[in-house]
């Protein structure tokens, strides 16, 4: 299954939709459907636009601004908090990146974007999951 994190957004694009099924069944967490991709539940209902002082995702909006979801919450300084399974701040987000590296970065955790490694604070990722052994092959990160 492919699995595109940009600014804390996190898009799944499973090859079928046992993946789904198998996704949750070892993870305890829903993908929903959302335009072409899947993702968590708390981010499929986020509007493409937020109004300053106005609540968005459980929150309140710190910009005006309209555009891409992962935009939007990208100006708001939010994302995609895996352990509370919600939108927050990213500055309650701390953690080092732990992977392996070959030809790509392996993980036994799907990677929590705002965590950092030895290169930077990583907004996003490009990489799949290989659900056989439950671990995800990364290709790329993204940095600040």
């Amino acid at each position: 299954m492919k699995i595109i994190c940009e600014k804390g957004f996190y898009k799944f694009y499973p090859s079928s939709l046992a993946d789904i099924r198998r996704f949750f069944d070892k993870y305890g967490t829903r993908l929903v459907q959302c335009e072409d991709f899947y993702t968590f539940e708390a981010l499929a209902s986020l509007p493409k636009y937020s109004i300053l002082g106005q609540p968005y995702a459980g929150l309140i909006a710190t910009k005006t601004c309209s555009g891409s979801r992962e935009e939007v919450m990208a100006k708001n300084l939010l994302t995609y908090n895996q352990s509370t399974k919600l939108v927050g701040p990213i500055a309650l987000i701390a953690g080092k990146m732990d992977y392996s590296y070959s030809n790509y970065f392996v993980m036994s955790n799907l990677p929590q974007a705002f965590f950092y490694d030895n290169f930077g604070i990583i907004t996003g990722f490009y990489g799949w999951a290989n659900l056989d052994y439950m671990k995800f092959n990364i290709d790329q990160f993204n940095y600040y």
